[in-house]
């Protein structure tokens, strides 16, 4: 009974466990942390029985699937449709361990603490959701009810400067929420049967491919087809989540503003929904317009890498920092994307779980620093090898992985995305030389700050006693560690996942463009 309703159980567990928990009197204000641990620890055994229940070799599509109808009104249907196949799967498990290292980075969080893991609890069941979602307004909505978790995390637990970056994060992403609002409506309005199913309108029964737009709008908007404005919508809408450049700069200021829980889930899980939603509604349903804007997508890529890596080499602030160098490995998925290739599209998928979990491990380390000294200021540390060695082992793992070092997972993503935009027939090789630049500038933002703060002659020029990881700091960074470690050098891991689904989507998007 249990495997039928696993990603149900996945996704509501933590919502239910966030009524009880608002139920309680203050009184157990001390069992609140309790609770969220253990929601996360039950996910965790769901978790592997689902890897247990999914073969990646018995067929190509998707598993654990459940649906059941949730509207149906006077032709108006939307269904509770959820399934995971190997492009979700990794994201949702990289949702469940980050999310458990979440509730234990917040477990000295004292005020309102009702509040605080109830939100972060609705925020779990969100961010599994989305990932498991394929009915369009389910995914939307999923999708959209993170955002309110989110402010008010950033908002009232924040630094501060909090009200100003929640406020930033909200208005960007409600704006691009309400372009991706839009073209789900258009594709509901235009598909013959008059649904959101993914399954039914990639199947064709919808007749998507076709059709999308043009029954109920002119073929023609400003000159320009109406699929064509579709995708451009959905680059803008879920490229603001991701985020790519121009439509970053909430991003920094929403990092330096939040605490270390939040910054781990909004860099390892929030942006990758960005990617996913691009991945899984823009190039799924326009695959042509897609391509024919390949060179656009690309250079968005090419510029997020490369834009983003000089300001994290800039960056004076630790947090500020490591949060440019998201923008810039978010860049490279982008870049995989483009390349409607095997390599680039396998790439950018691994791409994604491999970067959630070091920037989670970034933020991490760079939230063990502040806790001591409340100071992020990179001049204001050295040597911090001599005193720290356990916690700059850890670092040094973090930041080797980021520069994408040979053995660790980041290097892994980076150069098959590399090996699909040079193969690419869609990607201007000039964009792909590029690209390459973000590598010497991440290799220079990452070894500068580890021969800045961690080696030469000691120096903390904040108040703060600078003592090595505590065994709750270990817990937190070790399993990422070994996740790095793991998938650097034993990536079939992952790719067992991945390369089903990227070969069908490959397939699909080859029967669509020729």
């Amino acid at each position: 009974m249990i495997s039928q309703h696993l990603l149900s159980y996945l996704i509501f567990t933590p919502v239910v466990a966030a009524l009880v928990l608002l139920a309680l009197p203050n009184s157990f204000k001390d069992y609140y942390k309790w609770i969220a641990l253990g929601v996360s620890g039950v996910q965790v055994l769901l978790l592997f029985i689902v890897f247990s229940s999914y073969n990646p070799g018995e067929f190509e599509g998707f598993h654990l699937l459940e649906e059941i109808t949730w509207i149906d009104l006077n032709g108006l249907k939307v269904e509770y449709l959820v399934g995971i196949d190997g492009i979700s799967l990794p994201l949702v498990a990289l949702s469940v361990i980050v999310l458990l290292i979440a509730v234990i980075s917040s477990w000295n969080v004292s005020d309102r603490p009702k509040g605080y893991f109830t939100l972060l609890l609705i925020l779990n069941g969100a961010v599994i959701g989305s990932f498991c979602a394929l009915d369009l307004l389910l995914f939307y909505l999923f999708f959209e009810f993170m955002l309110l978790p989110m402010y008010f995390l950033i908002g009232i637990w924040g630094g501060p400067r909090r009200e100003y970056a929640s406020i930033k994060f909200f208005l960007y992403t409600l704006l691009g929420s309400l372009l991706i609002l839009l073209v789900i409506i258009g594709v509901y309005m235009s598909s013959y049967n008059g649904t959101f199913d993914l399954l039914e309108l990639l199947s064709g029964e919808g007749n998507l491919a076709n059709s999308v737009f043009d029954r109920v709008t002119p073929r023609m908007i400003l000159g320009w087809p109406a699929r064509n404005w579709a995708f451009l919508f959905l680059l803008i809408g879920f490229g603001i989540k991701l985020p790519m450049v121009p439509l970053h700069t909430w991003l920094p200021d929403a990092h330096v503003e939040a605490s270390t829980p939040i910054s781990v889930v909004l860099a390892a899980l929030l942006l990758k929904v960005g990617a996913y939603g691009l991945f899984r509604v823009g190039y799924w349903l326009f695959p042509a317009e897609a391509a024919s804007m390949s060179t656009l997508v690309a250079f968005l890529g090419m510029l997020s890498i490369v834009y983003g890596a000089m300001n994290a080499l800039a960056s004076k602030d630790f947090k500020r920092m490591i949060a440019y160098s998201s923008v810039s490995h978010m860049g490279f998925v982008l870049l995989g994307l483009a390349s409607f290739t095997v390599e680039g599209l396998a790439g950018a998928m691994f791409q994604m779980t491999s970067h959630g979990i070091i920037s989670a491990m970034l933020f991490l380390i760079a939230g063990v620093l502040y806790d001591r000294t409340g100071d992020r200021t990179i001049a204001n540390y050295s040597g911090l090898a001599s005193k720290m060695p356990v916690y700059t082992s850890f670092v040094l793992v973090g930041f080797f992985a980021a520069l994408g070092l040979p053995g660790l997972s980041g290097f892994i993503g980076e150069i098959m995305v590399f090996l699909g935009a040079f193969r690419s027939d869609y990607i201007p090789g000039w964009i792909a030389v590029l690209s390459t630049a973000g590598l010497i500038f991440g290799a220079g933002y990452c070894l500068w700050t580890i021969q800045r703060m961690f080696f030469g002659p000691y120096a903390v020029r904040s108040e703060g006693l600078m003592q090595d990881l505590s065994m709750r700091e270990k817990i937190m960074l070790l399993p990422l560690a070994i996740l790095i470690l793991l998938l650097g050098i034993f990536p079939q891991l992952l790719l067992q996942y991945i390369n089903p689904a990227t070969n069908l989507m490959v397939k699909i998007f080859g029967d669509h463009l020729n």
